[in-house]
């Protein structure tokens, strides 16, 4: 409720008008519905019980009548000119995405991603299973590659978006991506994706389907342990914050697969370091005094 009306404003805003909006009511208990009715005519509602994120975009999916769709989470926000770069720019493209601006719960993030200007495009299958870059509420789909493909896996709970990449990139969709931040990301404790536990289940599920499709055969050994240590890692940045044990346990996991990953080293020595009582602010004010002399 405190952000889906600074969500659709965006999307009132845009200097593309050519749309239709559905938004999809996924069991609310709030005050949404009335902040959605307020609109009128101008969106559509579709009301469904607690099916999930990936359940209320397969829903949106089947009654939109354009060729492309556009999701947008409705705790993010669009710069007013994102559909109209991407439409110009789309190409052969299935999927356009944009780099975005990451605000709110942020602080251990670039402030900007794809800051070196590298946004991945064409066959991206392998540099999705080192990494999902693509961030949801910037991409735009074609709907036929989207329905191709079974639309969004709703037996997950979370990283359907990174499955989805993966299987349309599989399938032989083409990407292409901008540079310009024309999405903002909200970082949230509360998300879903601080679940530790349950996203690194689906991420390493998510990356193994991947890797077992005809696509996923053509990577080599060296970029699949690199793709599973990467996970491993990934999911241990995420939690060392406030949990170094599990944090040590999942970096010694992706060293298993990348034993000469320095990175990994120099995380599990930091971790152990803070079990020890070192806290990591005293960690990062010691690298800096070293950097500085």
């Amino acid at each position: 409720t405190a952000y889906i009306q600074a969500a659709l404003d965006t999307v009132f805003a845009q200097t593309f008008d050519n749309y239709e909006i559905i938004v999809v009511d996924d069991g609310s208990t709030d005050a949404t519905m009335a902040i959605l009715e307020a609109y009128g005519d101008r969106l559509q509602i579709v009301r469904q019980k607690n099916g999930g994120h990936a359940s209320a975009r397969n829903a949106a999916t089947k009654i939109a009548r354009g060729e492309w769709i556009a999701m947008l989470d409705a705790d993010d926000l669009w710069h007013p000119r994102k559909l109209e770069q991407q439409l110009a720019t789309a190409g052969d493209a299935d999927v356009v995405y944009t780099a975005a601006r990451n605000f709110e719960d942020s602080k251990r993030v670039d402030d900007v991603t794809f800051r070196d200007g590298d946004c991945p495009r064409g066959d991206i299958f392998e540099d999705l299973i080192i990494d999902n870059f693509i961030t949801h509420s910037s991409v735009l789909i074609r709907k036929s590659a989207l329905v191709a493909v079974g639309g969004y896996d709703e037996t997950l709970k979370t990283t359907c978006d990174w499955d989805l990449w993966l299987r349309m990139s599989a399938a032989g969709s083409k990407f292409a991506g901008l540079q310009q931040p024309l999405t903002e990301y909200r970082w949230r404790a509360t998300s879903n994706s601080k679940n530790h536990d349950r996203t690194c289940r689906d991420r390493l599920n998510v990356l193994q389907q991947a890797l077992d499709t005809p696509r996923g055969h053509q990577v080599s050994v060296l970029q699949r342990r690199k793709a599973i240590a990467r996970v491993w890692q990934t999911s241990a940045w995420f939690v060392a914050e406030k949990d170094d044990r599990t944090a040590l346990n999942w970096y010694l996991h992706s060293i298993i697969y990348r034993p000469y990953s320095i990175r990994g080293w120099k995380e599990v020595t930091r971790c152990l370091l803070h079990l020890c009582g070192i806290s990591r602010q005293k960690l990062r004010s010691a690298f800096s005094r070293a950097v500085q002399s």
